[in-house]
Order: structure tokens, then sequence, then C-alpha cells
């Protein structure tokens, strides 16, 4: 806790240099917590930041739980940056209405934030009933990742499902995430996600912005992005996922690959227009591409020369409804509209792959019929007419 009650007033540590609390301390003054009106213990550490603590004969059930260093310097930075900018700024801010502590408050002219620093990992109900919380409130919540994020080799992201959780949309910069490292004075932006399994994230050049151009709501500088769709290594990483499953994986107990033999296809020859990155939203399936996509083509595509948008999407709503396909847990992403514009975003790259043609009545109509190769040197071909016009549509995202 940074926050106390001193002498009937609210007295917070980070208005203070170190001296100035130790010698105020010497004095033995009684500080009092704002919620049980228990007696703190003031605590002047040479690394951590000065804060309260109760001591422990006393229960609290507001302030019970304990704060790492860092999640107390993350509410001290992000207090001090935000006083540079609205004139509105509290540190852990108690909602009286929803008996909750937000770790730092802001009033704008338009509208009330409370930020809510996440250093480790909590139920995902527990985000989505504190984010409700605050709705009824008239308050616009705003998450902040401190976890560590692993970074891989070739700029890969892995997110346990908890991490993900975090994700947002802008038109901007789609999906991405935002992550704060207290210890160097900086958030970190990975933009334009796009996951090549169910942890890992393929990510852009991720851009760095200082404590000091920290700003509500979030801007980025449009210039600070470079070839947002970092796709070289896409079919890299999908024949990666092709080989762990056909190693890891028995067809008669995996229910995809039973149904990719049942349809006499061979696996590790599927067309390259299944499993291609659909973005910005393809992100939102938890499975791998080559699942949703292979399914829209075995449940419709292979069937009828001649499609609609609506029928693509009551092949996936189907296939949700019995547990084939699932969508990731993202909290702070709307859902509105999500199919449709899945089912858009996959048509409009097959036509650009002129695997399908777009009528004027909006229908699809089949150029390329089904033809998976059941041999290497097919594939190759495939391969080779495939890439040319995949080329051709990175030279338009980047």
């Amino acid at each position: 806790m940074l926050t106390a009650l001193f002498q009937e007033k609210v007295f917070s540590t980070i208005h203070y240099t170190r001296e100035e609390l130790k010698k105020l301390r010497s004095k033995r003054p009684i500080f009092l917590c704002p919620h049980c009106s228990s007696e703190l213990n003031l605590r002047i550490g040479n690394q951590n930041v000065p804060h309260f603590a109760h001591y422990s004969q006393f229960h609290c059930e507001i302030g019970k739980q304990h704060e790492s260093s860092r999640h107390l310097l993350s509410k001290q930075l992000l207090y001090e940056r935000l006083r540079e900018l609205y004139t509105e700024v509290k540190v852990e801010y108690f909602v009286k209405e929803l008996q909750q502590i937000a770790d730092v408050y802001v009033k704008t002219k338009s509208e009330k934030i409370a930020i809510e620093i996440q250093c480790s990992s909590i139920p995902i109900p527990d985000i989505l009933s504190r984010t409700g919380g605050y709705h009824s409130q008239n308050i616009t919540p705003f998450w902040i990742l401190t976890q560590p994020v692993t970074v891989k080799q070739k700029g890969l992201l892995h997110l346990p499902s908890f991490q993900q959780a975090f994700i947002r949309y802008s038109p901007h910069v789609h999906h991405f995430l935002l992550h704060f490292t207290p210890e160097d004075r900086s958030l970190t932006l990975f933009t334009h996600l796009i996951p090549v399994s169910v942890s890992a994230f393929i990510s852009a050049a991720p851009v760095r912005i200082p404590i000091e151009q920290f700003t509500l709501p979030l801007s980025i500088q449009h210039s600070t992005m470079n070839h947002p769709y970092l796709l070289k290594n896409w079919n890299q990483f999908r024949m990666k996922w092709i080989y762990n499953k056909l190693h890891y994986n028995k067809a008669k107990n995996d229910l995809f690959l039973r149904e990719v033999y049942r349809d006499g296809d061979t696996f590790l020859y599927l067309p390259l227009f299944v499993g291609m990155p659909v973005f910005p939203h393809g992100i939102h399936f938890k499975n791998h591409a080559i699942e949703w996509q292979y399914y829209l083509w075995k449940d419709c595509m292979k069937k009828d020369r001649f499609i609609s948008e609506e029928k693509v999407a009551g092949v996936i709503k189907r296939r949700m409804d019995r547990g084939y396909l699932e969508f990731r847990s993202f909290p702070f992403v709307s859902r509105d509209h999500l199919l449709k514009d899945l089912v858009k975003s996959y048509l409009a790259l097959l036509e650009d792959m002129q695997v399908v043609r777009r009528m004027e009545d909006g229908h699809y109509q089949l150029i390329q019929t089904w033809n998976c190769p059941d041999n290497f040197p097919g594939f190759e071909q495939h391969q080779n007419e495939f890439f040319p016009k995949w080329k051709h549509i990175l030279k338009k995202i980047q």
C-alpha cells in the first residue's frame, strides 16, 4: 500500500523522499489503514518503493493482498506520469460501490479511468468481474500487464492464456499487447499479432514507449511502425505445426486428422490456401488456421461451386456449437460482427489468391476446385503456383 490515514488525512509515500519519510518515522507516528482502521507499518527499504503494510496480527479484507515491489513501483511511476497530464489523479482509489481499489484513478473532462496493474496471474473470470463492475459505475478500466513476457527467436511471443487476455484491438495496429516494465521506466507495444500455435504469436517489431511519453488514451506515432506484418516465416511455422501434429498425435485419436483422412486428403500436402494467416481477426480462433479453414472447405466449399458469406459463417457456428472450434478469451476485444468479419477476410484472401471470384450479387464462385496433392511432386507444383501470388499479397500489406 502507498496510502494510509495520518492525523485523519490521506497520506501517500510517493509525495515524500526516503529521508523525509525516515525522519517522520523516527517520531513514531501512527498510520492507519483507510479500509480497516488498523495500524500500519511504514517500510522504507533501500531498493523497494516506501510503502505501508499491515502487521501480521491484523486481517484486512480489502487491503490483504501482498504487493510485489514491481507492483508498487508501477503504481508510483504511472501516478507521477499521469499527474503531469491531468489535475485529478489518485493512487489506490477506493470505489466504495464495488468494494475494490483501483491502482491509479484518473478523472478527465470526459471520463473516469481506473488503471489496474497486473503482476501475477489471476482467474480470467475475476478480470471480467472487475471490468464489469467498473463499467457499472461508468468508469473505464485500463488493465496493464507487468508480468514478464517471453520473446523467443524470430520475434515469436509466447503468451499463456492469462497474458493473451490482455490483448486489445485498434484499427491502426490491429491486435496488440501492451506490456509495462517499471524497472526500465518504459512500456512495450507488440502489434499486428498473428497466432502460429495456441500460445505462440508473430509480432511486428516491438515499439518502446518511455513512461514520459505514456498517455491516456494510448497514443502511437504511426511512423514507428515498420513492416507491420512479419509474415516471411509464415509457411515455416505452418509446416512446423503440421509436423508436430503428425509426430505427437495418432490419427485414430485426433478428431481433426480423422476428418482429413476420411475425406481422402493427405494432411502433409493440404493446399496452402488452407492455413493462411487471416488478418486481423483470425487471431480469435484458438484452433490453428489450418483446422478452421479446412472445416470450411470440407463442410461447404468442397461441395458447392457457389457460396455466400452467410453459408460459410454458418459452418463456423455449427462447428463451434459441436465443440470442434473455439475462440480465445479476449475480455477487452469486442466480438460484434466477428464471424462476419472473419469470413469476409478469409474470402477476400482467397479472391486475391485467385481461388474464388466475388460476383455482383455478393456471392462467391470457386475458380479453383479442391485439389489436395497426394505426393511431394504434386505439392511442389502447387507451391510454385501459390507463392508468386502470396508474395504479391505481402507487398500490399507491408
